[in-house]
C-alpha cells in the first residue's frame, strides 16, 4: 500500500471510494473547486494499492487570521476508506492516512487542523489520532418571519445610514471589513475578498445568495451568505465591522425577507456557542439553540503553537465545513 500526497489527477480514482463510503457520486466540478482551485494551499493524502484507491484524507486549505498572526490552516474533509479494506484493518488504514495527513501539513507550516465530526467520527478521530474536542458545536434557529425592527433605539440609531443588497459578488469595498476581522483578537479563518469570491461567488452549482451592507461611501460594514436546504435558510457566514452595531438587524431583516419570499420557514446559524454572535442573535432576535451532534474539533500539527488557549477563541462558521 502506497501513502501520498493526492493530486488533481486522482479524481477519476478516487470514485468508487466516494459512492463506497457515501452512497452518492462524486461531483468532480465541486472537487476540483474545493482542492485544486482554492486560493491557499494544504495537503490532501491518499491511500492506493496499484491503480485502486483504498482511502483519502482531505485538506480543505484556509488561513487562520488574527491580531496574533496570518498563518496557513486547514480543515479536514472527505475522510473515507473503502468498506472492502477490512483485510488491511479499516483503523490501521484510517491511521495510516491520518498520520500521514499529520505529518505532511505539518511539514507545510500548519499549526493545527479542525473539523466537524459527528458523535461517532469524533470518538474515532480522538482515539486514533488525538482529535480535542473544543465545544459541541453551537447551532442556533428562529422561525421566520423576523420583527420589522430590533429591539430598542440604540440598535437602530448604530445601523442609521446602513443600506443592504443582495449582491452578485463582494466587492472593493469588502477590502476594509477584512482588515478589520482579521485583526480582531481570537481566529478565524481567511474572509479576504479574494477567499470570499472563490467561496460563495464561485463555487459550481450557484448555492449562495450573498448580502453586503455597506455605509454611504460604499464600505461594507457586514455581510452574510446564505445556503438553502429545505425550508431552512442557512446563515452560512455572517460577519460584522462592528460587533455591536445595527448592522446585525439590517442584514438579518433583509435576508429573512428575501428568503421568506421564496419559501423560507426559518434562519440556522452556526457560532461559537459563547461568542457575541451567539449572545446577541438569542437576546436581541430571540434565536433558540438547535440540537447538534456535531462537534468542533482540533488537532495541534506543531507543538510550539498554543492551541490549548486558541481553540477556544476560534471564531467559526458554517462556512468553515466544506458540505455547507
Amino acid at each position: 500500500m502506497l501513502v501520498r500526497t493526492a493530486t488533481r489527477d486522482d479524481v477519476e480514482t478516487l470514485k468508487p471510494v466516494f459512492r463506497a463510503a457515501f452512497g452518492s457520486e462524486l461531483n468532480e466540478p465541486d472537487w476540483l473547486w474545493k482542492y485544486h482551485e482554492n486560493p491557499h494551499a494544504a495537503v490532501s493524502v491518499i491511500a492506493c494499492e496499484e491503480t485502486r484507491a483504498l482511502g483519502f484524507y482531505g485538506g480543505w486549505a484556509t488561513r487562520y487570521r488574527g491580531e496574533e498572526g496570518d498563518l496557513p490552516g486547514v480543515s479536514a474533509t472527505d475522510v473515507m476508506t473503502r468498506p472492502d479494506t477490512r483485510a488491511l484493518g479499516r483503523r490501521g488504514l484510517f491511521r495510516a492516512i491520518g498520520e500521514a495527513y499529520c505529518r505532511l501539513n505539518a511539514d507545510a507550516g500548519i499549526p493545527f487542523f479542525f473539523g466537524f465530526p459527528n458523535e461517532r467520527h469524533r470518538i474515532v478521530g480522538e482515539r486514533i489520532l488525538g482529535y480535542w474536542s473544543v465545544e459541541p458545536t453551537g447551532q442556533l434557529r428562529r422561525a421566520l418571519p423576523l420583527e420589522p425592527a430590533a429591539r430598542g433605539i440604540l440598535p437602530r440609531l448604530r445601523g442609521r445610514g446602513v443600506r443592504v443588497a443582495r449582491v452578485p459578488d463582494v466587492g472593493a469595498g469588502h477590502d476594509a471589513l477584512a482588515e478589520a476581522l482579521h485583526a480582531r483578537a481570537g481566529w478565524r479563518t481567511d474572509r479576504s475578498r479574494r477567499t470570499v469570491s472563490w467561496r460563495f461567488a464561485r463555487r459550481p452549482g450557484g448555492f449562495y445568495a450573498i448580502y453586503e451592507a455597506a455605509d454611504s461611501r460604499g464600505a461594507s460594514v457586514g455581510f452574510a451568505a446564505v445556503r438553502r436546504v429545505l425550508e431552512r435558510a442557512l446563515l452560512v457566514d455572517l460577519q460584522l465591522l462592528d460587533e455591536r452595531s445595527g448592522a446585525l438587524g439590517d442584514l438579518l431583516r433583509f435576508a429573512a425577507e428575501d428568503q421568506a419570499a421564496s419559501g423560507a420557514g426559518a434562519l440556522a446559524i452556526r457560532c461559537p456557542r459563547e461568542g457575541w454572535l451567539s449572545r446577541r442573535l438569542r437576546e436581541e432576535f430571540a434565536f433558540e439553540p438547535e440540537p447538534t451532534d456535531a462537534h468542533f474539533e482540533v488537532r495541534l500539527l506543531r507543538p510550539p503553537f498554543d492551541l490549548e488557549r486558541a481553540a477556544p477563541l476560534f471564531d467559526y462558521r458554517y462556512a468553515d465545513h466544506d458540505v455547507f
